[in-house]
């Protein structure tokens, strides 16, 4: 996979990289990637990059593959490098690794500053991101609502089923090595089918697919709970999820349009009105 553009190198993060390059991503305003770095190295279906010039990374990419679909993320160039076209040969990079691995749709997060680059790759408008935020709640006594309870093991099929109704793609991968027990709650029906799950990540993000949104708002309670009262708890969804934002506006929670959402190559049958929360802007 190395590529030499502009006397950068183009290759795959190894686990040496993963505190340098999140130092990069930590000192430009990106975020604190370190542990999704780490932990996405040990994932085969998702593919850091670096871009290293004179011994020093100055970029960073990741593709993860989601069955036929792929999602671009944590595109990032050093300031002193942008403008030299290390973005976009980052963003290609990313690009045709997903394709050999029969990616045939992918799907990124666009900032204002990258979207460009992935116009003239090819991406066009999916959808608006949209960030709710609200207070974060006391413990309580340590009771659960009766429809919403812990993981188990038998839970697996319902979740990969549902997240695929949701997302469009299968991230069976990124599932089976996040959703755990100590990880992951369902909410489910007065017959015990599971309607929707909430999976935390070993960084701050938390995947929520639900089909009902009374059954994301019983998740997202119990996030504001696990949040404490000296945070706040978050949520994601997407803006043609007209209902799911009205419900979370009615319930107290601050709504601010985000980034956009863009898609190249196949469409994707995908239900945005079941998603209430992303794992990250690099896996979905």
């Amino acid at each position: 996979m190395d590529r030499t553009v502009s006397r950068a190198t183009i290759r795959p993060m190894r686990a040496a990289d993963a505190v340098e390059a999140a130092d990069l991503l930590r000192r430009g305003d990106f975020g604190e990637r370190l542990d999704f770095f780490e932990w996405a190295l040990t994932q085969p279906t998702i593919a850091p990059v670096v871009a290293v010039h004179e011994g020093r990374i100055v970029g960073t990419g990741t593709g993860s593959a989601h069955g036929h679909s792929g999602w671009v993320g944590v595109i990032f160039v050093a300031p002193d490098r942008r403008g030299t076209g290390l973005g976009r040969s980052i963003t290609r990079t990313v690009i045709d690794d997903l394709e050999a691995r029969g990616c045939r749709t992918q799907v990124l997060i666009a900032s204002p500053m990258g979207r460009p680059i992935y116009v003239h790759e090819g991406f066009t408008a999916l959808d608006h991101q949209v960030r709710f935020t609200i207070d974060g709640l006391p413990p309580g006594d340590g009771s659960m609502d009766p429809r919403v309870r812990l993981y188990a093991a038998g839970d697996f099929d319902a979740i990969a089923a549902l997240d695929r109704h949701a997302t469009g793609e299968d991230r069976g991968h990124v599932l089976r090595a996040l959703v755990t027990t100590e990880s992951t709650l369902v909410a489910v029906d007065a017959a015990g089918a599971v309607r929707g799950f909430l999976a935390r990540t070993p960084w701050r993000g938390g995947g929520l697919i639900a089909t009902d949104p009374d059954d994301a708002l019983r998740l997202l309670e119990h996030r504001r709970r696990s949040t404490g009262i000296s945070g706040k708890a978050g949520a994601g969804v997407l803006a043609s999820n007209v209902i799911g934002r009205e419900r979370l506006r009615a319930a107290g929670w601050h709504e601010e349009m985000g980034n956009l959402r863009m898609i190249r190559g196949e469409p994707l049958d995908w239900h945005p009105d079941a998603i209430f929360g992303q794992f990250n802007g690099a896996l979905g």
